[in-house]
């Protein structure tokens, strides 16, 4: 029996138990056809380059660098916890208080105050001092700042 290569649409010479029995294999004419129409194109997540790879293969993106990337930063990071509410605050917002620029020590506010709502809207980030103002009589200094900040993050 005569069948058409899949790849390079070459006729193939075939016995009719082969074809019945192993239709894969007898669906190309060499390895080399075999292999290429096993493979797909992806495009790497990181630096958007498309690539060539083996169905079968988990491979997400191009290169080792790529990897180093793309599996140590946010949700990829193995030790990344969704449901902490610092992870998820300095993923939308920057690390730094709102109020006086601190950097180095950034404390997370519940600007709702319910420490069960870890949505980006309800995180503040504030330098401890801060946040103590915020659990304090002396809340008033600085909430209008807060409640400015948190009405701007929503409109975004």
């Amino acid at each position: 029996m005569t069948i058409k290569c899949t790849c390079c649409k070459k006729d193939i010479v075939r016995w009719k138990y082969e074809i019945d029995k192993i239709k894969d294999i007898n669906a190309y004419c060499c390895k080399q056809c075999k292999s290429e129409q096993s493979k797909e194109v992806r495009v790497c997540p990181v630096c958007n380059e498309s690539f060539s790879v083996y169905k079968k293969e988990k491979k997400i993106t191009c290169s080792y660098s790529c990897a180093n990337k793309h599996f140590r930063m946010g949700e990829n990071h193995g030790n990344w916890k969704q449901d902490a509410y610092r992870s998820t605050c300095f993923l939308y917002h920057k690390k730094q208080c709102i109020i006086c620029n601190e950097s180095n020590i950034v404390e997370v506010h519940h600007y709702n105050e319910n420490h069960d709502d870890n949505s980006p809207e309800n995180l503040v980030p504030l330098c401890p001092t801060h946040h103590t103002y915020m659990h304090s009589r002396f809340k008033t200094t600085i909430s209008s700042i807060v409640d400015e900040y948190v009405n701007n993050f929503n409109r975004i």
